[in-house]
């Protein structure tokens, strides 16, 4: 019984710090990007940064499943699930914060231009609060 408090815990926490991630993503995504040529540049390094994770998401699944039938064989289909489900979890914050951290990057930069380097320090922090 206990192993299946510690799954349930598990994913509920995973699921409850997911969502406050996408509540400072969008926190985020409503502060302003500056003019043409920062939201061009921005737009290049977010694209980078998504066909990155791509890349990587696509190798660490092809892990993730081994990883998954192993735990299931020999060490039990409980604790498989659980490590599947904070895989998951983990990917999600992953995917969450590299956006969030690549849309904060211009809007620090606008923060620091506009209000000075209080607010986009708070700004860039934020971005990386996600990834964390």
């Amino acid at each position: 019984m206990g192993e299946v408090i510690a799954v349930l815990f598990g994913l509920i926490v995973g699921v409850i710090v997911l969502g406050y991630a996408y509540l400072v993503y969008r926190e985020i995504k409503s502060l302003p990007e500056g003019n043409d040529t920062m939201k061009e540049i921005s737009a290049s390094i977010h694209e980078g940064a998504m066909v990155f994770l791509k890349r990587e998401y696509r190798i660490i699944g092809i892990f993730v499943i081994i990883v998954f039938i192993l735990l299931g064989f020999f060490i039990g289909w409980k604790a498989a699930i659980a490590y599947l489900g904070g895989a998951i979890c983990s990917v999600l914050a992953g995917f969450f914060g590299m956006k969030a951290a690549t849309k904060a990057n211009v809007r620090t930069a606008q923060a620091a231009a506009t209000e000075g380097q209080g607010k986009a320090l708070a700004v860039a922090f934020k971005g990386g609060n996600v990834m964390g």
